[in-house]
């Protein structure tokens, strides 16, 4: 029987990754009653936990505002320091308000010198314990008489954290604390100082519990000069060694590896294509009554729900997928916010794929969605349907760890990393990768918490290139990437995104197993997924980067020099000859294509002179698309000319990399530098390719484009060549190999038609490309649920007084709505100048605004507008979709212009080139379509209320207003004044 859980423990598990393996969750749960049981010795004793509140975050130019320091003697705290520190400048608004420390605050209090002074001599020689210790270390001591911090240790609970607990969501302070029940931090210091040392027990606790071998290995990864928190794991391992009756095993991560995932037997399931090839077999299927069963009260799925209601429309999609499964047809579901479309799909997707041993795969354009599937929606469907429904997520190789090359780094040793103008040490982020190894079975890397400044992703991951397969000692079930592999082969729902279906489709296969039931939901974005998985490009950051690989004369860039110093060549003094040969000769070849890459690239920015759009001088990246004319223009005809030049390089550096190649495949211990020249090979033929097409072929199933940066300090430019008609290749691609695919989305019809979609994807041209359709209107009432407001005394978009009345609409909307408020950009400028007038004249109201600004995390600002019920964002794409705030934390979204796409846009511009009715047919419903989604951010409940207003008057005067307004969820649509929208805004609340 299992053990009934304390509320602690069902606590803690909201705040553990999803997947974790149940073992790890039982560690994580002993902490609590490990840390009040344990000794901790020298960390039991003379310890400081410490804090401060600064005005911002840069040390230049920043001053505290408030210090605070405990003295924790066996996990009680002894002793208290606490104090305002006068900062000499006002304190910022953001800041006091999430301080709650005011300019009145820190009038009277000391200076920074003072404070530092007693601070100092509060501290003695304690250890210093801080979360993040790295900002409070350097501002406690940016002044003379905060210098004797100095030379205290300082421990940093943010990296213990990090470390110990690698499969938390999240390590700030105040999400830990709520975890383990901790008491709460308010981001004032004293309080700080008070979850911290709660924390701390929890923390030591968590590094006492990890295995030995591995807290070995990061005591030995650096010294405590460069990295103080090293002292943590320094002591634990030295006694764990000493209270230890068995000899300490080296560090090995095979053993590491082996313990966790063992000798998986994971065997592929019947590709679906055996069954339709088999004359004595038919695929399984349930019945439609028992797809409807399933979703009345006492069925599977109302199982899963405490207060079930049987959704008509739910009910519907899900016999529509069982019979394009059937049928081998494909399919279109809209279904509107509230229909239940993931259960709809998922059910009879799961019980066909079970019973016919087949796998079934969905693809999802979001995490989140990814997650809420793999990790919620399919365990729960699982338990009703039985032990036999198996599942898995798959991605693509960049998303996993690559243990060849976490070994090399082990091998080699973590070193320090130049990160802006310092130097930082990269073991606090390879100790936690390899915790993080230690603790999961085949998660991605995604929500691992490092800094990536100091490991940057590509030195812990590695590339379907790069992968040397069969020839890596961690190929198979211990391989994060052929492991998950395998585990999706062997399962019967495989999960993926958007970018690897349709890049496994680009790449012929391979990268997912034979999948031929597809169900592609969050579909409205497919188009515009698999044109960026099937474009050819020559970025010139990829194409300087592979020529420094092949010409530079530093050794450790060069591969063909360090093939020259790591291959030992068996005795033969002929084999050693013809090897120097080989590698001199690919030398030559490197140097030569380095030259003519450099050409290349130098060339692009002189496209600069087709940009005749003046608009666009100010921003620092303009796309140009690349018509007839300039391509036949000299200018290109130069261009294309050295593009040809260099892939006549890349042709004799094929020849001599394959020659490379052949030559080392025997060659004991080579396999790695076999595997890179191997890619080099491959990377040059793309190079080729995408040189014979966009330079010289130039066929009409593309249209071209340039990218140009005016920023000189990072290579950026590119030309592309991309898809004019992705429904063409997926017909040759897709629909081919695959029996039944199905689309879902909220947002898939224009004004109740599916045309725009199925010509797009290329849907009803072939045979296997058939598609049905169905229409499914949201189960709210989004009549009553939502009022949509047009205004209609706004000047249009182009009038020179548009954006006034715009910045006077917010103000007034904001005001009379209280706040939550989420407007909706398309243009960056346009948003910081209203965030400009906007925010002022709202602060003595007491309501606060934030803006999507650049820099600015999007996941920061998704956590602080779903916080606070109160404040308002402005933001641009990527709070256009995907984004849910339920509840009275959104009562209203506000959509300035129509999101047209730019006139200038390379892919608009070839397609009104080619066809009168260009935008109606294609930048029309694609805008339709984003407003569409953009509305569905207010109803995510059957309970939500709010409004819709439109601020774009072209919907009064173009024909095409209707077609936005009769595809929006809700048809209560007002025409009014701002003035008018804004008192019955204000009469609403």
């Amino acid at each position: 029987m299992s053990r009934d859980t304390t509320p602690l423990e069902r606590q803690l598990k909201n705040f553990i990754s999803d997947g974790t393996p149940s073992e790890i969750i039982a560690r994580y749960e002993s902490l609590p009653e490990r840390a009040q049981k344990s000794d901790f010795g020298r960390f039991d004793n003379n310890v400081v936990v410490l804090d401060t509140e600064t005005t911002g975050f840069s040390l230049a130019h920043d001053e505290l505002t408030q210090i605070a320091a405990a003295r924790v003697e066996n996990g009680e705290i002894v002793d208290w320091f606490v104090t305002f520190v006068n900062p000499g400048k006002p304190i910022p608004e953001d800041v006091a308000h999430l301080t709650d420390i005011h300019d009145e605050d820190v009038a009277d209090a000391p200076s920074a010198s003072e404070a530092l002074a007693d601070l100092a001599a509060f501290v003695g020689d304690a250890v210093v314990v801080a979360h993040n210790a790295e900002f409070d270390r350097n501002f406690t001591t940016k002044h003379p008489t905060g210098y004797p911090l100095l030379e205290n240790t300082w421990v940093d609970s943010l990296d213990l954290s990090r470390i110990a607990l690698p499969r938390m969501k999240s390590h700030r302070l105040i999400d830990l604390v709520k975890a383990f029940g901790a008491p709460r931090s308010t981001h004032r210091a004293d309080e700080d100082v008070a979850a911290t040392c709660a924390l701390l027990r929890i923390l030591l606790a968590a590094v006492e519990a990890m295995p030995t071998m591995l807290l070995r290995e990061i005591a030995s990864m650096a010294e405590p000069n460069d990295w103080p928190t090293v002292v943590v794991f320094k002591y634990f391992a030295e006694r764990a060694v000493e209270t230890s009756e068995e000899k300490p095993l080296p560090f090995s991560l095979r053993t590491l590896r082996r313990e966790r995932v063992g000798k998986t037997d994971l065997r592929p399931l019947v590709d679906a294509d055996e069954i339709a090839a088999d004359p004595g077999r038919s695929l399984l299927l349930p019945t439609a009554d028992a797809v409807a069963q399933a979703f009345t009260a006492e069925g599977v799925v109302g199982s899963l729900y405490e207060e079930y209601e049987q959704r008509g429309e739910q009910v519907a999609m899900a016999e529509a997928v069982r019979n394009a499964f059937a049928r081998s047809r494909n399919l279109m579901v809209e279904a509107g916010t509230g229909v239940g479309k993931s259960m709809a799909y998922l059910l009879p997707a799961a019980i066909i794929a079970r019973d016919n041993g087949i796998n079934v795969g969905v693809a999802t354009k979001t995490n989140a969605l990814l997650d809420q599937l793999v990790y919620h929606e399919l365990p729960a469907l699982s338990e009703e349907l039985g032990a036999d429904l198996t599942y898995a997520a798959l991605k693509g190789f960049s998303h996993y760890p690559c243990l060849h090359k976490v070994e090399r780094l082990v091998v080699e040793g973590p070193g320090m990393r130049t990160v802006g103008k310092e130097q930082k040490p990269q073991a606090p982020a390879l100790a936690a990768l390899l915790s993080f190894i230690e603790q999961t079975a085949y998660d991605d890397i995604d929500g691992l918490k490092i800094d990536y400044r100091t490991l940057p992703r590509w030195m812990i991951t590695t590339t379907s290139h790069d992968c040397l397969r069969r020839k890596c000692p961690f190929f198979g079930t211990s391989c994060f990437v052929h492991g998950s592999r395998r585990k999706a082969e062997a399962a019967n729902i495989v999960v993926t995104n958007h970018s690897l279906l349709f890049c496994d489709l680009a790449a012929d296969g391979g990268l997912l197993p034979p999948i031929r039931y597809w169900v592609v939901d969050e579909a409205h974005s497919a188009e515009s997924e698999a044109r960026r998985a099937f474009s050819l490009e020559l970025a010139e950051e990829d194409i300087l980067s592979l020529a420094r690989r092949v010409a530079s004369e530093e050794s450790r860039r060069n591969v063909f020099v360090r093939a020259e110093r790591t291959v030992v060549m068996p005795g033969n003094e002929s084999s050693t000859t013809l090897f120097y040969g080989l590698t001199g000769k690919a030398r030559r070849a490197g140097a030569e294509f380095g030259e003519a890459a450099q050409a290349f690239c130098k060339a692009l920015p002189d496209l600069f002179f087709y940009d005749t759009n003046k608009r666009s001088k100010g921003y620092e990246t303009v796309d140009l698309w690349l018509n007839d004319e300039i391509r036949h223009g000299s200018l290109f005809q130069n261009i294309a000319r050295l593009g040809r030049a260099m892939a006549e390089r890349a042709e004799k550096m094929v020849t001599v990399c394959q020659e490379l190649v052949g030559y080392l495949e025997d060659i004991e211990g080579a396999a790695v530098i076999q595997r890179e020249i191997a890619s080099i090979a491959m990377e040059m033929k793309e190079i080729i390719q995408n040189v014979e097409v966009i330079c010289t072929q130039c066929p009409e199933r593309y249209v071209y484009a340039a990218s140009l940066s005016r920023k000189t300090d990072r290579p950026q430019n590119k030309l592309e060549a991309l898809l004019v008609s992705v429904g063409e290749t997926l017909n040759e691609t897709l629909y081919a190999r695959t029996h039944s695919v199905v689309y879902a989305s909220a947002t898939l019809t224009v004004d109740g038609s599916f045309n725009s979609f199925s010509q797009a994807m290329g849907l009803n041209e072939s045979e296997f490309s058939v598609a049905d359709e169905l229409l499914l209107a949201s189960s709210y009432d989004f009549d009553n649920q939502m009022v949509v407001y047009v205004v209609n005394d706004m000047p249009e978009p182009n009038d020179p007084s548009y954006l006034g009345a715009l910045q006077r609409l917010l103000i007034d909307a904001h005001r009379a709505q209280n706040g939550s408020m989420l407007t909706l950009f398309t243009n960056r400028r346009e948003m910081e100048k209203c965030f400009e007038e906007v925010q002022p004249a709202l602060k003595g109201d007491d309501l606060r605004v934030v803006c999507q600004k650049w820099g600015v995390s999007v996941k920061g600002l998704r956590d602080d507008f779903l916080a606070d019920e109160h404040l308002s964002l402005f933001a641009l794409k990527s709070f256009w979709e995907g984004f849910d705030a339920p509840g009275a934390t959104l009562k209203g979204v506000v959509i300035p212009k129509l999101p047209f796409s730019k006139p200038t846009d390379p892919l608009s511009c070839e397609r009104a080139a080619r066809d009168d009715a260009a935008w109606r047919r294609y930048v029309l419903p694609a805008a339709v379509l984003e407003t569409k989604q953009a509305a569905g951010r207010l109803i995510r409940k059957a309970d939500d209320r709010g409004i819709l207003i439109l601020a774009d008057k072209r919907l009064i005067t173009k024909g095409y207003g209707k077609t936005f307004l009769r595809s929006l969820p809700s048809q209560n649509i007002r025409f009014l004044s701002a003035a008018q929208i804004v008192d019955e805004i204000a009469a609403r609340r």
